[in-house]
């Protein structure tokens, strides 16, 4: 009993605490129509009522006040002063990460869970079985045959593609060497992304200049990896992930992320070929325990349904960007079954497609 008893004071002191050092935010997680708040960093800070995200407006913490919150939060959850917090409080569900991992800052998590059960009664009120009509399909524009034909001649038709892919939330895979413009193309992807979605990226070294304003950078640094950081990331309530270079066993958590909620994301890796890359990709992938356990041809199915389409770049006379753009629409026997959309060398079969 006396352990309870130190248990629930020490709760009860721990929220009094957050309750002032995090002031305003602590304050919105008491609204009862949030269901998170996201601190992007100690002056960016987000909002999500009812499945809408929004900036809070003239919301922010000390950032000196955020570093004492989450020290706070790992030391009720018994839990080490590391750059990377996954912790919890009654009701409350909190993921965090400090400077130098947050690339702008450390940044907070806090996601409510609901206070009342909800009986399937509730869902059938609110509307939540009701048939929506086929113009409401969220996927609905994910089928171009008219711009997918247009791509062999190049121009106009590949940058509306780009724009396509990231609008309609299609996965899209780049391969490369170094100094192909991988970077320099992703970033012009990144622009292309529509501002209301909460972007996280990933990256070994920060190169990314992200514009976007949901944003949260994160950087493999002080012991914490690349696949950590994918991990972390979805406990983070991300709309897209973009992952700079995936080098090894990050790759299977990655398609697993992408597989369970986060279309529209990117990831990059080095490869020849738009032919090659998706081997390249399982390589990546068996780096990883699970990935090895994978029979191959259960990892083509799940390779070829997280990743339509690869696009490969290189430095090509004075340019470098985008040089293939291939779809994989399928495995059959085991293979890969995949087109050639785009090359920057023009051939007859691509021309006449």
């Amino acid at each position: 009993m006396g352990s309870a008893t130190v248990n629930k004071l020490t709760l009860e002191t721990a929220r009094d605490v957050l309750q002032e050092y995090l002031g305003e935010v602590w304050a919105l997680t008491q609204a009862p129509d949030v269901q998170e708040v996201m601190v992007n960093r100690a002056d960016d800070i987000w909002v999500e009522r009812i499945g809408t995200i929004s900036r809070a407006p003239d919301c922010q913490v000390h950032p000196d006040a955020l570093d004492r919150a989450i020290t706070i939060l790992a030391n009720i959850n018994a839990k080490d002063q590391t750059h990377l917090l996954d912790a919890r409080l009654p009701g409350l569900r909190i993921a965090a990460a400090r400077t130098p991992v947050a690339i702008h800052g450390d940044m907070l998590c806090i996601r409510k869970h609901a206070r009342h059960k909800i009986a399937l009664v509730d869902y059938e009120c609110a509307g939540a079985f009701t048939v929506l009509p086929p113009s409401a399909q969220r996927f609905a524009g994910r089928h171009n045959e008219a711009l997918l034909a247009r791509l062999p001649a190049g121009g106009t038709a590949v940058r509306e593609f780009f724009e396509w892919v990231m609008r309609e939330r299609i996965n899209v895979a780049f391969s490369g060497s170094t100094s192909s413009g991988k970077t320099t193309l992703l970033n012009a992807l990144i622009d292309a992304i529509p501002t209301d979605d909460r972007t996280v990226t990933i990256e070994d070294t920060a190169e990314l200049q992200v514009r976007l304003p949901n944003y949260v950078g994160l950087e493999a640094n002080r012991g914490v990896t690349i696949r950590d950081l994918v991990k972390f990331s979805l406990r983070i309530r991300p709309d897209r992930i973009i992952v700079g270079e995936v080098r090894g066993a990050e790759a299977f958590d990655l398609m697993e992320a992408l597989n369970t909620g986060h279309p529209g994301s990117v990831v990059s890796f080095h490869a020849d070929s738009s032919d090659t890359a998706p081997a390249r990709l399982e390589s990546l992938i068996r780096m990883s325990e699970e990935g090895r356990l994978l029979p191959l041809e259960d990892l083509r199915h799940k390779i070829a349904a997280t990743f339509r389409f690869f696009v490969h770049a290189e430095r090509h006379g004075a340019t470098r960007g985008p040089v293939e753009i291939r779809e994989v629409m399928g495995v059959a026997a085991g293979r890969y079954i995949t087109r050639l959309l785009f090359s920057k060398v023009a051939t007859e079969d691509l021309i006449h497609a």
